[in-house]
């Protein structure tokens, strides 16, 4: 009976875990010791980082203990009686004995200012040119000079750039001894900052050191080998009291340096050796490695003892239910291992069966429900959603480039507002199968948002995924089913591109950058594609009032030529389709979008003259008389008037005033002829008669589409410029299937 109880006890599965996972206990102790490692090295970090730049604030005293020096050199010399009668006299050869001549020499001075209060030089050593005033213009300088320096017995020292060079001066006033009587001049000591000063700073310190300023480096000559051009490119990068490494061997800290005058002048450097640190770090990965290499043992040893508990008795039972996956029935699973498998195999048996017929069914509800919770119900295109599941996959499956182009309809507010939800839901659906054909098989699309879709291309240059965006785009414009429904101006689509990894490498981030390349499309007219550029950030925020102007502007001109249009029953939207047919035949000269932009305001506003004119002139059933006909031709000059107080833009003023002009200069009211005529003008004047002649008017019928094609030809070169009138019947010939 015991024999039997301890063979059960030995081959319970809890007890040789139990057993086995005692030598787990090692695994905790190595995670310490890396923690340790990771923990102490961070410190010694901290500890080098805190003292380079402690070492930069000593070295920056020692500069300022140097200034000081000279100060008080300036001092005694600036504060002397004899000094004070000297500089009264101007007495050049004493000056230059006791000073230029002698003092560089005895007190290693590389610069020598004596000026007085005049700012004439009385003596220099050091200066570009002998009267050269540069350094007196300095406001700290300027003061003491002046007599302003209110710091008695305490003037200024500190670092000032000449001439392109670095230098440590002292300043003093030129007074009598007791520091009394009135300013006669100034004295400017000063040393030059050059590696052989920095090197005589280093043997007396120990501190090897070197200056930033504007595009000079200048180090002591010990340090000056070991600057690379990259070390120097990262330097000037270094915000205050940041570190920087040389290699593995030595560590940079830095202070901002400021002139006398406290402006930024630079930046000091202090190079410290690693070896102390590199050392320690050295010793502490040796340790790290033996620790690991123990810890790598005991673990395979504990892998191999667990695979012959578990893993083989668990192997056994995987067997039995492949087994009756293949055969699909029932069966009884038998399992040899710790008892613990014996009676889970047992219980599992009974659920094993229900779950084969369960899953396949549950399988085919998952996939129809995925698809459901993809998919966009009005467009059937995928969704928001599934566009960051989309990303994400094909950035982990090693896909790029990855070209995103952010889609979104041009003034679709409007749509909705004039022809109901209903037709706007009609037209994002057929832009949405638009988009599609156009992509064919190349890309995944998505509505994005309300009016806005995102086509996602892997694997295609910056210039094919451009050639797609305009192929969308002109195949929405040349959409007869959606045109329709267009009503003043054609239905439009603005289209911004972003690529990974060379934009971004984030979903959300790569959106919001074709989202900007959009909106700069927007702002630059609509209708257009852009791709992204990091200096479209700025542009937008830049013109962001202006964009919010022109859509004021806009608005405006619709609100006036729907006031205009108001007036005459028989010629409708006359104002907007001249505006229509002038845009469309713009895209077919492919003029600029801010030649379209001011032609579309122009076009708007081109008869808003006729709001002068009498209602009886307009309504007249029959032909008007000459008196008529000359009050009619002055409505450009009523127009022009108007418009110059709403625009200051002179091409769409143009448009107002000279739309009825000639090619051949009989036309009013300038009687401009040929090129003369600006070109936006004669685009509006051939998209007005055109309207003119299919419209209905109070004295005749509208005229056909051809016979308007036939009066069109018969006029160009007296009454249109010849060059626009094939190019207009080629466009509203394929246009046609359009209603207007």
């Amino acid at each position: 009976m015991f024999k039997k109880n301890t063979k059960g006890l030995l081959n319970n599965l809890g007890f040789k875990v139990g057993v086995y996972m005692l030598i787990v206990t090692i695994i905790p102790l190595i995670t310490y010791l890396i923690l340790n490692n990771i923990v102490v090295s961070t410190y010694f970090s901290t500890i080098e980082q805190r003292s380079v730049i402690d070492k930069a604030d000593k070295v920056d005293k020692i500069f300022q203990s140097e200034a000081l020096a000279l100060g008080e050199l300036a001092t005694d010399s600036g504060i002397w009686d004899t000094f004070y009668q000297k500089i009264e006299e101007e007495d050049l050869e004493w000056f230059k004995m006791n000073y230029s001549e002698w003092s560089p020499d005895n007190f290693s001075i590389d610069l020598i200012v004596i000026a007085d209060k005049n700012r004439k030089i009385i003596d220099q050593y050091g200066l570009k040119y002998i009267d050269d005033t540069q350094l007196l213009d300095d406001k700290t300088i300027n003061r003491v000079l002046s007599g302003r320096y209110d710091k008695k017995n305490k003037y200024p020292s500190g670092m000032k750039m000449y001439n392109g060079n670095l230098y440590i001066i002292g300043i003093s006033p030129i007074l009598l001894s007791n520091y009394e009587g009135p300013s006669r001049g100034v004295v400017i000591f000063g040393k030059k900052i050059t590696p052989e000063y920095l090197q005589n700073i280093k043997d007396k310190f120990g501190y090897n050191m070197l200056f930033s300023y504007g595009n000079e480096i200048v180090s002591n000559t010990e340090i000056n080998k070991e600057i690379n051009k990259e070390s120097i490119g990262i330097l000037r990068k270094l915000n205050n009291q940041e570190i920087f490494k040389i290699g593995k061997s030595k560590i940079i800290g830095s202070i901002a340096i400021k002139d006398i005058s406290d402006k930024k002048l630079g930046k000091l450097y202090v190079v410290e050796s690693r070896d102390i640190f590199l050392s320690t770090l050295r010793l502490m990965r040796k340790n790290a490695f033996f620790i690991f290499i123990l810890s790598c043992i005991l673990s395979l040893l504990l892998g191999i003892k667990l695979k012959n508990m578990i893993v083989y008795p668990m192997k056994a039972f995987e067997n039995e239910i492949t087994k009756m996956g293949d055969e699909n029935l029932p069966i009884h699973i038998e399992t040899k291992g710790p008892n613990e498998f014996i009676n889970f195999s047992n219980i599992l048996a009974k659920s094993l069966n229900q779950m084969n017929h369960s899953i396949y069914r549950y399988k085919k509800e998952n996939k129809h429900l995925r698809l459901i919770s993809n998919t966009d119900g009005l467009t059937s295109l995928y969704n928001h959603r599934y566009f960051y599941e989309c990303f994400n996959e094909k950035i982990s499956l090693g896909c790029r480039p990855i070209t995103v182009l952010f889609c979104d309809i041009d003034k679709f507010k409007l749509i909705n507002d004039i022809h109901g939800h209903t037709i706007g839901d009609m037209i994002l659906k057929e832009i949405g199968n638009i988009i599609k054909e156009s992509a064919q098989e190349n890309g995944l699309i998505f509505r994005y948002g309300g009016e806005e879709f995102v086509v996602m291309l892997d694997n295609y240059t910056e210039e094919k995924s451009f050639s797609l965006a305009e192929d969308i785009r002109i195949n929405i414009i040349k959409s007869k089913k959606i045109q329709k429904y267009s009503g003043d101006l054609p239905v439009t689509i603005s289209i911004g591109l972003a690529s990974y990894p060379d934009d971004s490498i984030d979903a959300k981030d790569l959106i919001e950058k074709a989202d900007k390349a959009m909106y700069f499309a927007k702002q630059n007219g609509r209708n257009q594609c852009c791709i992204y550029k990091e200096e479209i950030d700025t542009i937008i925020l830049q013109a962001s009032i202006e964009f919010a102007k022109q859509e004021i502007l806009i608005d405006s001109a619709f609100a006036i030529s729907a006031a205009i249009d108001a007036k005459d029953m028989y010629t409708g939207k006359h104002s907007e389709l001249v505006t229509r047919y002038s845009l469309l035949l713009a895209e077919k000269l492919q003029l600029s979008v801010r030649d379209k932009y001011v032609l579309r305001i122009g076009a708007l506003l081109h008869d808003c003259g006729k709001i002068g004119i009498p209602d009886e002139i307009i309504h007249k059933p029959t032909r008007l008389t000459d008196e008529e006909f000359n009050i009619i031709k002055n409505h450009t000059i009523l127009g022009n008037n108007i418009a110059k107080h709403i625009v200051k833009n002179p091409v769409i003023i143009a448009c107002v005033r000279n739309h009825h002009e000639r090619w051949d200069g009989k036309g009013y009211p300038d009687g401009l002829a040929g090129e003369s005529i600006p070109i936006h003008a004669r685009i509006v004047c051939v998209a007005d008669s055109y309207h003119a002649m299919i419209s209905d008017r109070p004295y005749r019928k509208s005229l056909a589409q051809d016979e308007a094609f036939k009066e069109l030809r018969k006029n160009k070169g007296t009454q249109f410029d010849p060059d626009l009138v094939e190019v207009f019947i080629k466009t509203v010939q394929e246009e046609s299937g359009v209603e207007y």
